[in-house]
């Protein structure tokens, strides 16, 4: 074996907000272990963290998603600066979406979450920049709101250094294993030893090791767009969403921005960053996107690109061990409304604590074992226009 240029217990590969997160939480309850965070780039991320819009609605169909984007608030409102508690804004445009919002109000009550239903006039007066009148209802969550992900990650990351963790600048070649046991990890900058790695590289989670069980992440083109500058509101207005038409706005300060789902799913091969050129499909998308938006506020695109996200088949992230591999685990295709709350638990998990057992079997690296890979992908990129709703694959 190559002689280690490091040598660590723990190497997390991905200095996103969820790769941060973990080298922070394992680092104020494993003290005296060496931990090695490993990025191509911390600045600026090259990830999805670096390009991610920040939207924090926590409650999903998923009870484990739910549990685990509550509990992510939490660890952000610590973090000054990382999260605006402005509420987010459910639109409903019809009788059927309106029963929709019913049903999600009644069901974000029962795990106890603070909603309310409200009218359309009152949807206005909370964002009358971004909500026309005459909806029918809407549902308005008001413990949500934005989270500011590069100052977060940038927070954990300095946490974590402060506790004994090395950051290391430079690309992963592979992991390296013996006889289904990790050893460590190959870089541009030499091998690090270690017995235990974690992948937290986003939508390039499938590359870096061959395993025995389908990891159906799929990258996907999103677009979203910024308006132009305007003065800041005196104080920032919930972010919105319409389910029924994919589409969703939020106040960023000194402009707006928007984005849709509602588009063919375009998957998209990652490069050296989770950004892609611009598809011409993506101005009609957005074009039909900003009729929901006022007239008055002449919301016109400044900046436009085409942002990559990680898809699974059902829209849950990839966060556990690799059972036939020792020491190697994952946490992978995990939003940023996910990414604390994914973090500890994973950290609670690698220590060998009781941890929820339902979270840990909707998040279960093996549940797609003995699946055909073609399928599932498939299944990954026909969950992107129902990106908010949980499904069996």
């Amino acid at each position: 074996m190559t002689t280690p240029k490091f040598t660590s217990d723990i190497a997390i590969i991905g200095g996103g907000i969820v790769g941060s997160a973990l080298a922070y939480f394992l680092s104020t309850s494993e003290q005296g272990k060496k931990i090695i965070l490993i990025d191509r780039s911390f600045a600026p991320l090259q990830g999805s963290t670096g390009y991610a819009p920040g939207f924090v609605g926590q409650f999903n169909e998923s009870e484990a998603l739910t549990l685990l984007a509550i509990d992510t608030v939490k660890e952000y409102t610590k973090i000054p600066g990382g999260f605006d508690t402005v509420g987010g804004l459910e639109i409903a445009t019809s009788d059927e979406g309106a029963n929709r919002l019913k049903s999600r109000y009644e069901a974000a009550r029962k795990v106890g979450l603070t909603a309310e239903l409200i009218s359309s006039e009152e949807a206005v007066r909370m964002a009358p920049d971004l909500v026309k009148g005459y909806n029918q209802i809407a549902l308005h969550f008001p413990s949500d709101g934005t989270a500011n992900a590069t100052k977060i990650s940038s927070f954990y990351q300095e946490k974590a250094q402060a506790s004994g963790v090395q950051l290391l600048q430079t690309n992963v070649s592979s992991i390296c294993q013996v006889n289904g046991q990790v050893q460590g990890v190959m870089t541009m900058s030499g091998l690090i030893a270690a017995k235990t790695v974690v992948i937290a590289t986003g939508i390039w989670a499938p590359e870096l090791c061959e395993l025995d069980i389908p990891i159906p992440i799929v990258p996907v083109a999103h677009p979203y767009m910024y308006g132009e500058n305007h003065e800041p509101n005196p104080r920032k207005m919930p972010f919105v969403r319409w389910p029924e038409h994919h589409v969703y706005a939020r106040d960023h300060g000194p402009f707006y921005g928007l984005g849709s789902y509602d588009h063919q799913p375009v998957s998209q091969e990652p490069t050296a960053a989770a950004i892609g050129d611009w598809i011409e499909e993506f101005d009609t998308t957005l074009k039909n996107a900003l009729n929901f938006i006022p007239e008055k506020t002449n919301l016109v695109p400044k900046r436009k690109f085409n942002g990559i996200f990680s898809m699974t088949p059902d829209n849950m992230p990839i966060v556990g061990n690799i059972p036939s591999i020792g020491g190697l685990f994952m946490a992978a295709a995990v939003w940023v409304t996910h990414a604390a709350g994914s973090a500890k638990f994973l950290a609670q998990l690698m220590k060998g604590e009781k941890v929820d057992e339902n979270i840990r079997k909707a998040l279960d690296p093996s549940r797609f074992q003995g699946k055909d890979m073609g399928r599932l992908k498939r299944e990954s990129l026909d969950a992107y226009n129902e990106i908010y709703k949980t499904q069996q694959s």
